[in-house]
């Protein structure tokens, strides 16, 4: 079974978010599982290939916008994965990211490299990612290449319209696209709409979430079109690797937890809370429960809202906060009132630091996520292979990964009063229930995330994929 993973981004050579873990674990996996797996990329010149070689392999041509273009295959091995990577390049349109074009001539020359044969190995099925590669299934279909195309979305609020002109810039008409009457009115073309109605499969990044895109409430719109693939729409939980407990916690973690044990868990804990409590200028007491967190301060997802409504109702010189992530400055200033008044119970750093960020896992007794909708999250997971307890709403990919009272905690309504009688619950399980949050560490320590069981699942997609029969 040979598969291409087509993404805009892929850590270490470049990452920008989530989407760059998942590109990095999910096809290492997949090798792992004997698949045939290649990973393909636009050869950004940010990039960053550190001690990794990469050759050009082959040169050919793309007609985009009437011009015929230049572009260049190289080929590299990723550090982790040990799998090969293609890097397209192009320096008009494949050096910087910028929307619509970079993605289209993207698609479009991966369909072209295949439809030309531009080199002897060619896969079964292209994996698409996001709106970034939604116009492969179209083209794939255009062009009547053998090959099947699966989708993975990864958040369907981010969808891509733009101008029905891109259309002719990849040399189709509006005729070849499912574009619906309004976008025919004001001559918009929506990539991710056309990369769910022309995929063979669809997938996300968890089994509620699937359920969810379904709903007016969290279908963005394209609730009717996903029903549509009904059958052919399926969840996936993502996972988290190895990468969390060796590398950035060896690295990044002042007091690393050496192994799972019951022990090595408490010490490590408790150093690391009070090394942080004192990097940050918190007050330094082991009796008081430590809350974080981690992520973009984005009021349309993130939860910030409720978390700030929350931190302004509850007692709080007896806890401490610590958030960070940065994002809408409006609410980058609201938190940074309540760490002005508050500097020895809330912290707040509005940069990207992988180095706090892992600390702070390290070091904090729960992570709080009061995401409005998830398609899957990760900070839930990292937090929980560091011993920490997540408290969440209960959506999407948090759903599946928490279990209630087993390892962390669910609130039901999307508000901030929700939010606090979970914290408040939380805090007392900690303070006066101490065996039962030390069963619940346990629990959340040897919770498998790993991408094994998820590999597995998109190999019997993948099976199904190619044998018509079975769909």
């Amino acid at each position: 079974m040979k598969v291409l993973f087509a993404v805009w981004e892929l850590d270490p050579f470049i990452k920008v978010g989530g989407l760059g873990d998942v590109a990095r674990s999910l096809p290492k996996a997949l090798g792992d599982a004997g698949v045939d797996i290649r990973v393909i990329i636009p050869f950004y010149k940010a990039l960053k290939f550190g001690h990794s070689k990469k050759k050009s392999i082959e040169k050919f041509k793309v007609k985009y916008a009437g011009i015929v273009q230049n572009v260049e295959l190289y080929q590299t091995t990723h550090p982790s994965i040990k799998k090969p990577v293609y890097l397209l390049l192009n320096r008009k349109y494949l050096d910087v990211p910028k929307f619509p074009d970079t993605y289209a001539f993207f698609n479009l020359a991966i369909v072209t490299m295949f439809k030309e044969k531009v080199f002897d190995w060619q896969p079964d099925i292209i994996h698409c990612n996001d709106l970034h590669t939604c116009l492969i299934p179209l083209l794939v279909k255009e062009h009547n290449l053998p090959i099947k195309t699966m989708l993975t979305i990864h958040n369907l609020a981010y969808q891509g319209k733009t101008s029905l002109d891109i259309l002719d810039k990849i040399g189709l008409t509006k005729d070849k696209c499912q574009v619906v009457q309004w976008e025919i009115q004001s001559r918009q073309i929506n990539f991710l709409l056309e990369g769910i109605v022309h995929s063979d499969i669809v997938t996300t990044v968890s089994p509620e979430y699937a359920k969810e895109i379904l709903t007016e409430k969290y279908g963005e719109g394209l609730e009717d079109i996903i029903r549509g693939k009904e059958g052919r729409v399926f969840g996936v939980l993502n996972g988290i690797d190895d990468y969390w407990r060796t590398k950035l916690h060896l690295r990044h973690v002042k007091f690393p937890y050496t192994d799972r044990s019951e022990n090595s868990w408490e010490k490590s804990k408790s150093q690391n809370k009070a090394f942080l409590q004192k990097k940050l200028g918190l007050t330094v007491d082991s009796s008081i429960p430590l809350f974080a967190f981690i992520g973009r301060m984005d009021p349309a997802q993130k939860g910030i809202d409720v978390l700030h409504k929350m931190l302004r109702n509850i007692d709080i010189e007896k806890y401490e906060f610590v958030i960070l992530g940065r994002g809408n400055v409006d609410w980058e200033e609201r938190f940074l009132w309540l760490d002005t008044f508050y500097s020895k119970n809330i912290d707040c750093k509005f940069v990207f630091d992988e180095t706090l960020a892992n600390q702070i896992y390290a070091a904090a007794d729960f992570i709080v996520v009061p995401s409005k909708f998830e398609p899957c999250g990760l900070i839930q997971m990292i937090a929980m292979s560091y011993g920490t307890i997540p408290i969440a709403h209960k959506t999407g990919g948090l759903v599946d990964s928490i279990k209630p009272g087993f390892n962390g905690f669910l609130f039901e309504e999307y508000d901030a009063k929700a939010l606090e009688i979970a914290v408040l619950k939380a805090a007392d399980i900690w303070k006066n229930q101490k065996e039962k949050y030390k069963e619940m560490v346990k629990n959340a320590l040897s919770t498998d995330f790993s991408w094994t069981k998820s590999a597995k699942e998109y190999i019997r997609l993948y099976e199904k994929l190619l044998s018509e029969s079975a769909l």
